[in-house]
């Protein structure tokens, strides 16, 4: 057994952390909304509920997906600042 770390096992640790960064925006996100006691519109909402879901599904979330995810949250605090 090789004592390295393989390519599969250093791409799914880099997808993990992809993950929990996108989690701290998501949480972060949120108390900012809380916090500032902002109301989302309707799209936002749905695009955050989106990214919630994906992220609590308990399914492997491919890097394309997660990238999704990220550009979603992205969307929300562009809206937000427009608003």
């Amino acid at each position: 057994m090789s004592s390295g770390v393989t390519q599969r096992e250093l791409q799914d640790i880099n997808t993990e952390f992809s993950r929990l960064n996108l989690l701290l925006e998501i949480c972060l996100l949120s108390h900012d909304v809380k916090s500032l006691a902002l109301k989302l519109d309707e799209p936002s909402s749905k695009l955050m509920t989106a990214v919630q879901e994906g992220l609590s599904s308990g399914k492997r979330i491919i890097d394309e997906k997660l990238e999704k995810l990220m550009n979603n949250i992205a969307t929300i605090r562009c809206v937000l600042t427009v608003g």
